[in-house]
C-alpha cells in the first residue's frame, strides 16, 4: 500500500476505538425492545452457522478478536438471547476494571479472568456452554508459539486449539462488522474443522496458524476496523530484530520485504 493509504487505514483505526468508547457509554442503555435497532444477525452467515456448532453438543469456542465494536459484541449477542463465558485480563485502572466489569456482566456473560482459567473453560465446555476467547494480540512465552501473522512471526496463544482438540468443541469465528446505515452486524465465519494427526505439537502449531489466518481475512476485509495500534508483533524470534517498533521506517521495509518473500 502507499503511505496514503496506510495512514487512512491507521486513522480510521483510531477513530473505531472512540466509537467503542461511545457505544460502552450506551451499554445500559440496551434491551430486547431496542437492540435490533442497532445491531443485527448477518442474514448469510449469522445465526445459521452459531446453530450448526451448537448442534454438535461440545459446546462452543468463540474465535474473535479486536474487531469493530469489541466490547458491544458479546453484550448484543447476549442480550439477543444467547449468553456466554469470554476471556479478558483485568485492566491496570482499578476503578476502570470494576465498571468494565459491571458493564460486561450486566446483559447475562460471564467474564472469565485469564489467570488459571482453564478449568474453568474445561467445565464449560464439557457441560455444552459456551466461551469467547480473543487471540489476535502479542502473548508470552509460556503461553503461546510463533505462527505467522501477515507473513512475520506473532507470538500466538494456543489456547483455543488446544482447547478445541481436547474437548471436540467446534471453533467458531464471530465478530462485528463496522456500522453501515447506523447499524452493526454479527457475523458468523462456518465451524473450523481441526487437523488431528495424533502429534500434539504439531497439531497445536498447524491448527494455530489456520486460526490466524481466518483473523487476517477478517481484517483484510475490514482494515480501518482492527486494533491497529497494539504491537502485535512486539515478541520476535531469535535472528531476527528484537523490536520491529524500533526500526526506522528503511530496516522496517527492508525486513519486511525480505521476509514476505522468503
Amino acid at each position: 500500500m502507499t503511505d496514503q493509504e496506510r495512514n487512512r487505514i491507521a486513522r480510521r483505526s483510531f477513530q473505531n476505538i472512540a466509537m467503542n468508547l461511545l457505544e460502552v457509554s450506551r451499554l445500559p442503555s440496551l434491551t430486547r425492545l431496542n437492540i435490533s435497532s442497532l445491531v443485527e444477525y448477518d442474514e448469510e452467515m449469522g445465526l445459521n452457522n452459531y446453530r450448526e456448532a451448537l448442534s454438535k453438543g461440545k459446546g462452543i469456542l468463540y474465535l474473535t478478536g479486536h474487531f469493530s465494536s469489541w466490547e458491544l459484541l458479546p453484550i448484543a449477542h447476549a442480550i439477543h438471547g444467547y449468553p456466554l463465558s469470554f476471556i479478558t485480563r483485568p485492566l491496570d485502572n482499578g476503578a476502570l476494571e470494576r465498571f468494565m466489569l459491571r458493564m460486561r456482566e450486566a446483559k447475562g456473560n460471564e467474564v472469565i479472568n485469564r489467570r488459571n482459567s482453564s478449568r474453568f473453560i474445561l467445565k464449560k465446555l464439557n457441560s455444552n456452554g459456551a466461551v469467547g476467547i480473543l487471540m489476535d494480540q502479542n502473548t508470552t512465552f509460556q503461553e503461546g508459539i510463533f505462527v505467522d501473522f501477515f507473513g512475520v512471526p506473532a507470538m500466538t496463544t494456543t489456547s483455543v486449539a488446544r482447547f478445541a482438540l481436547h474437548t471436540e468443541a467446534p471453533i467458531l469465528p464471530g465478530y462485528l462488522t463496522p456500522m453501515h446505515r447506523g447499524r452493526y452486524k454479527i457475523k458468523f465465519l462456518p465451524p473450523i474443522s481441526l487437523v488431528r494427526t495424533g502429534d500434539m505439537n504439531r497439531d497445536l502449531l498447524v491448527n494455530t496458524r489456520r486460526l490466524n489466518e481466518v483473523l487476517e481475512n477478517i481484517i483484510r476485509e475490514h482494515p480501518e476496523s482492527w486494533l491497529w495500534g497494539h504491537r502485535r508483533w512486539k515478541n520476535q524470534p531469535p535472528g531476527n530484530p528484537p523490536d520491529l517498533y524500533r526500526l526506522s521506517k528503511a530496516d522496517l521495509q527492508e525486513f519486511l520485504s525480505k521476509r514476505l518473500a522468503g
